[in-house]
């Protein structure tokens, strides 16, 4: 509980700072406040869009893309939402570039029985063959499904934060999470269907 607490708390400190720096960006203009935020918001936004690409050069381009966008309209933050959904409400549509320019996803994920996500280490030998399917499945996904799947297991975000983002009710978020569980659970069993016969037919 103690661990819990902390993690709240620097989440929350966090988000104070963020606050603070895109304030000063959007009044002052404040050059070191928009280099201490790209530095600060870089390794989430771009864990996330690893997640969709392994093309560093295209993550580079869509990130700056971002940043350049949060300098120009700083000026139209509103302080009731936080400015990490802010930013990424910014990065959705970069990302949605992002995904129909990639070809590949190095981020594996793993469907279990009580419909969660899980990271999945593409390192881990004994899992792979597993990988090489669940990638695939999410590979076929609409970038729309994708996204939401990626913001809400990955990223941690509620269902209204995330139909705050991609601007649509929450009802809608719920759908098309149900619709990618549900498109993975379908391309997974074809997957291990097929798998199930190449056995049998090796056995004969």
């Amino acid at each position: 509980m103690a661990g819990e607490a902390t993690t709240e708390q620097q989440k929350a400190d966090d988000e104070r700072e963020n606050r603070v720096l895109l304030v000063r960006v959007a009044e002052n203009r404040d050059m070191a406040a928009m280099e201490r935020l790209y530095h600060r918001l870089r390794p989430r936004l771009v864990r996330f869009m690893h997640r969709l690409t392994a093309d560093m050069a295209l993550i580079e381009e869509a990130y700056n893309d971002v940043m350049l966008i949060v300098w120009n309209k700083a000026a139209q933050y509103e302080s009731r939402a936080k400015v990490s959904s802010w930013v990424f409400t910014i990065a959705y549509r970069a990302c949605l570039r992002l995904v129909k320019k990639s070809q590949r996803r190095n981020a594996m994920i793993h469907l279990t029985d009580n419909e969660q996500l899980d990271a999945v280490s593409a390192d881990n030998a004994e899992h792979r063959e597993d990988n090489q399917h669940l990638a695939a499945a999410v590979h076929q996904l609409s970038a729309k499904h994708r996204m939401v799947i990626e913001l809400c297991y990955f990223e941690g975000y509620s269902i209204e934060e995330i139909g705050h983002i991609i601007k649509c009710p929450a009802n809608t978020v719920k759908t098309r999470l149900h619709h990618a569980r549900k498109k993975i659970k379908a391309i997974l069993a074809e997957a291990q269907r097929s798998l199930d016969a190449d056995t049998n037919r090796g056995s004969v």
